[in-house]
Parts: C-alpha cells; sequence; structure tokens
C-alpha cells in the first residue's frame, strides 16, 4: 500500500511539472504571447514571413514556425491579409493580371 501511494504521488508530481513546462515549451518556441484586444478585435496570429494571418480555429492559427499573436486591427494596419486573401493584384478571368491603365 505504501508503494503504491508513493507511485500515485511520484506521478502526480511528475505531471504537474510537465504539463506546465510543455506550455512554455510552445510559447517560448514561437515567442508567443497573447495581446489584449478590444471588443470586436479578435485576437490572430500572424504569420510574420508571409504575412498572413489565421483567426482562432484556423488550421494554422499559433502553429507557424515564425510568428505571433497581435489584434486583427494591428495586423490590418501592417498590411497583413488574411488567410485566402491574396496580397497580389487581382487576375482577369482569363487568368492574366490586367494591364495597366493607359496615360494618352
Amino acid at each position: 500500500m505504501h508503494v503504491l501511494l508513493r507511485s500515485v504521488i511520484v506521478g502526480a508530481l511528475m505531471l504537474a511539472v510537465a504539463l506546465p513546462m510543455g506550455a512554455r515549451a510552445a510559447d517560448e518556441r514561437s515567442g508567443a504571447s497573447m495581446p489584449t484586444c478590444a471588443a470586436g478585435d479578435p485576437v490572430v496570429w500572424l504569420n510574420t514571413k508571409s504575412n498572413v494571418y489565421h483567426l482562432s480555429g484556423d488550421k494554422y492559427y499559433g502553429k507557424t514556425k515564425i510568428g505571433k499573436f497581435i489584434c486583427a486591427s494591428a495586423a490590418k494596419a501592417a498590411g497583413a491579409h488574411p488567410v485566402g486573401a491574396s496580397a497580389h493584384r487581382p487576375r482577369t478571368s482569363t487568368g492574366a493580371s490586367p494591364a495597366p491603365e493607359s496615360t494618352f
């Protein structure tokens, strides 16, 4: 009985230490911390390499190698765009970029 009780206590202590360490390791890897944003301005994950931001629930929210948590308004102000939106000029129905306007 004494050995069983000691095993349970040791196991509980190991689990209590391991869980917070795992959470810290993920934060340290990404250098991420949660900002406080205004109501209606969600916290997004900004991939700082691609300048694309991901909303909570997205597959890559908080998971890209390079990025940070930021308010959506700050991401937009920095020129970032939501996942799925193109940062490039719109294409025509043929797939070609539109021709520049003439100045004549």
